[in-house]
């Protein structure tokens, strides 16, 4: 739907979609004896639907004074409908992702915690215990993280993993600002995502405490001694206990709101010959200031154009700030 009103001064445009997806290319699990994980077939079906509303109007409209403002927003969400098995575990970047029916594709698939085990006797009261390499069951102790055992069993393996975060945002929109007066021309666009998880690779690395790498200053609240309440499990080489594993410790909120661009121009009046019908003087800033709870780089940030590797972050290059001044000339 597309509606204009008062002479075209206020825009209106609402889309909803509902799309049906068939012979989808999946990866299909082979059994053990085929000697290959999995194949690559389109027997696969997803429902995607979702919302587009935006909106544009001239506030003002005078002689030497314009301001047009626009705003958006988009809401989508997408099912899985069928695929050769219920489910498929993909693993990229430390981090383990699912798709199942009847759910979203690319959901985080971790372990879920409860904070750190303060003292020795409040993880023997717990009693749960983790298998080690060599077969041997080891229980968790003061200042291993308390993981949170699904299926009751005193065990914490591959049965203890759920669903720890949806890498797909709620609604992500734009606002849009623009006002000329006289000669000068200023211009704002603004952009937002809301509900989408991030998985922190960068700091999984470098708040694991168990190996060579260096660490972040965040791993001086670690725990040290018996009754210190914390959420930062103590150092341990190799991680034996696996306090490191992929769980909703580095999963976080990458809601954001940006100021994505910034810019002013004004026209040169110009006199006499006209083999010059226009210059313009400009400056525009790119990716000013990021309003976000997220710790890393920028949350915004994805590893691969795939769509499980959505809300990945391993660290890639993040936008960046600048600022251009140029001279636009019309002959």
């Amino acid at each position: 739907v597309d509606a204009s009103f008062f002479k075209e001064r206020l825009s209106i445009s609402f889309d909803m979609f509902h799309n049906q997806t068939a012979n989808m290319i999946v990866y299909e699990p082979l059994p053990s004896y085929a000697g290959f994980n999995y194949v690559i077939t389109n027997n696969g079906s997803m429902t995607t639907k979702g919302v587009e509303y935006s909106i544009t109007g001239r506030i003002i409209n005078k002689k030497n004074l314009k301001w047009d403002a626009g705003f958006n927003i988009t809401a989508n969400t997408n099912r899985i409908d069928n695929m050769p098995a219920s489910s498929f575990v993909y693993s990229y970047g430390g981090a383990s992702v699912i798709s199942q029916i009847n759910s979203p594709a690319g959901l985080f698939f971790g372990y879920k915690t409860n904070g750190v085990y303060s003292t020795d006797a409040e993880a023997a009261t717990a009693g749960l215990t983790k298998r080690q390499s060599d077969a041997s069951y080891a229980p968790f102790k003061g200042g291993d993280v308390r993981f949170v055992d699904l299926n009751g069993d005193k065990v914490i393996d591959e049965k203890d993993k759920q669903i720890i975060g949806n890498p797909n945002p709620d609604f992500v929109g734009g606002f849009t600002n623009r006002v000329t007066y006289k000669a000068f021309t200023f211009e704002a666009v603004c952009t937002y995502a809301q509900g989408n998880d991030v998985y922190n690779s960068v700091r999984a690395t470098l708040e694991s405490q168990s190996s060579a790498y260096n660490q972040l200053k965040s791993v001086n609240n670690r725990w040290r001694t018996p009754g210190q309440i914390t959420n930062m499990p103590k150092a341990a080489w190799g991680d034996p206990m696996g306090n490191n594993l992929f769980s909703d410790r580095w999963i976080e909120d990458g809601s954001f709101f940006r100021i994505k661009s910034l810019s002013v121009s004004y026209d040169l009046p110009i006199k006499g010959k006209k083999t010059i019908k226009s210059v313009a003087v400009y400056a525009i800033a790119n990716n000013l200031i990021t309003f976000s709870k997220y710790l890393g780089y920028d949350p915004e940030s994805y590893s691969a154009e795939s769509g499980l590797a959505r809300g990945i972050d391993v660290g890639l290059e993040p936008q960046f700030k600048s600022v251009t001044f140029g001279i636009k000339m019309g002959l």
